[in-house]
């Protein structure tokens, strides 16, 4: 079996159980650009170069978000045909700045690292990753549990992300769906993010995610947040929490009280300050939506596409939106890390 290198402070986490926050590498290489940011940005992040580019400031601020929350990230890539777990900053680098670099969700995983190459994960294909790091794979590829109680450790639990993909507008005619809906049904991962991507069909996509049994919750919310915007009153949740401890006792109950397989959409809406106006955003979606059949643009590269567009046509205030909401659900997903492995850490006791 082909080894899945672990970084090595993320496998020292998962012996000795330390809260660990995993990071999805497609915003990296396909959602944000590799300019710095315009000087018309509102966004002020500590740390961040202003000179430097977008999306590698961004990879650097999920970083010390998750640390100065208490947990250790481990942002997932394909790096030269290997599906890397934990990223070191050089390894940033090389990912930000190539621009070859693909686009992996669980489907494309197995022929891009046959190949060697590089790429991004996405949600299905980070989930993918996370399902990964378990007692067996780290005792095949590192050698490194040492524990007789080593079987009762969490892995990777909770990951952050911007949002969800789902269902497709248009999905009638051509039946686009995201494998994020299919990873989201059978991998145990609380997945922190913002709703689902604004340019797809939501209710839909929450409709899909109901099915599959996924418990979507509303943190400190009611309604099912749009990405950029905070939610429309027309597609409501029924499930509300207030606490990162509050996320942890539902992770616990639903894995084990339960022993359900699925993972949990935990829904944090985009910060206020930085939400854009729901009309505004519906109309630069569709001037997009239509670019891209214009352009015959399909398939893998329609959601970056989409993005750019609505960037461009925002002004490049949905990029400062995008970049706001992923740092603040780093920082709420490495909470939530903590609380579930200080209850972990109990329950063993």
């Amino acid at each position: 079996m082909a080894s899945i290198p672990v970084n090595h402070e993320v496998a020292e986490a998962l012996i000795s159980g330390h809260p660990l926050v995993a990071l999805e590498s497609a915003a990296i290489t396909h959602g944000l650009p590799r300019d710095p940011l315009p000087k018309t940005s509102k966004i002020k992040v500590p740390g961040w170069d202003q000179a430097g580019p977008t999306n590698l400031e961004l990879a650097r601020a999920l970083h010390r978000a998750v640390r100065e929350a208490g947990a250790l990230p481990a942002m997932v890539a394909v790096i030269d045909g290997h599906l890397r777990v934990g990223l070191d900053d050089s390894e940033l680098v090389m990912l930000a700045l190539d621009s070859s670099a693909g686009k992996a969700s669980s489907a494309d995983l197995a022929p891009i690292m046959s190949r060697g190459g590089n790429a991004g994960t996405t949600v299905s294909a980070t989930l993918a990753a996370c399902a990964l790091t378990h007692q067996d794979a780290l005792a095949r590829s590192k050698g490194l549990l040492r524990r007789a109680n080593a079987q009762a450790l969490p892995g990777i639990r909770v990951f952050a992300t911007g949002g969800v993909g789902g269902v497709h507008r248009g999905w009638q005619k051509n039946l686009d769906i995201s494998a994020d809906l299919r990873a989201l049904g059978s991998t145990k991962a609380c997945v922190v993010c913002s709703g689902a991507k604004s340019i797809l069909d939501l209710p839909a996509t929450l409709e899909a995610l109901q099915t599959l049994g996924v418990p979507v919750i509303g943190y400190r919310t009611n309604l099912f947040p749009q990405f950029h915007c905070t939610g429309s009153e027309q597609i409501r949740l029924s499930q509300r929490i207030e606490s990162a401890q509050e996320a942890a006792r539902i992770c616990m109950t639903n894995w084990s009280a339960l022993r359900m397989q699925t993972g949990i959409v935990l829904a944090n809406p985009v910060p206020a300050e930085f939400a854009m106006n729901e009309s505004e955003m519906e109309a630069a979606i569709q001037e997009a939506d239509r670019l891209a059949h214009a352009q015959n643009v399909s398939g893998p590269a329609l959601t970056p596409f989409l993005l750019a567009q609505v960037g461009r046509l925002t002004n490049h205030r949905a990029i400062d939106s995008n970049l706001a909401l992923l740092i603040q659900n780093a920082r709420l997903a490495a909470e939530i890390s903590v609380a579930l492995s200080a209850m972990t850490t109990l329950g063993a006791g």
